[in-house]
């Protein structure tokens, strides 16, 4: 989990400009949250996901990135599932106004996901 730590820590320093984003453990990742919500997620291997939604996957889906999967065994076998996140392009970690922009998308999505909880 040290990659992910470290990462994360870059992360939140990098994004510092849109709000205070906290650290913690989530679906065998670390995942990072702004308000309460979770907009990222860091894999073990350092791949950085972020939040999406029906308004926003096009945008992901368009830079070629993948959803966010992982493995669920159940009473009807093994399958794959996959959570509203997606990548982030490649690249795009080393420039900080880039990361934000992206990072943002997720943000919206995230707070879309929490006012449609509350309709």
């Amino acid at each position: 989990m040290k990659v992910s730590h470290e990462l994360a820590h870059y992360l939140i320093d990098q994004l510092s400009p849109t709000g205070r984003f906290s650290a913690r453990a989530m679906f065998g990742c670390t995942a990072l949250f702004l308000d309460g919500l979770m907009v990222l997620l860091i894999t073990r291997q350092g791949e950085i996901y972020v939040k999406t939604d029906a308004t926003s996957q096009h945008r992901f889906a368009e830079a070629g990135c993948q959803p966010f999967t992982y493995t669920r065994r159940g009473p009807s076998g093994v399958r794959e599932v996959a959570l509203s996140f997606s990548q982030l392009p490649e690249g795009v970690v080393e420039e900080q106004d880039e990361l934000i922009n992206w990072v943002k998308t997720g943000i919206d999505a995230a707070r879309r996901a929490t006012a449609g909880d509350r309709l």
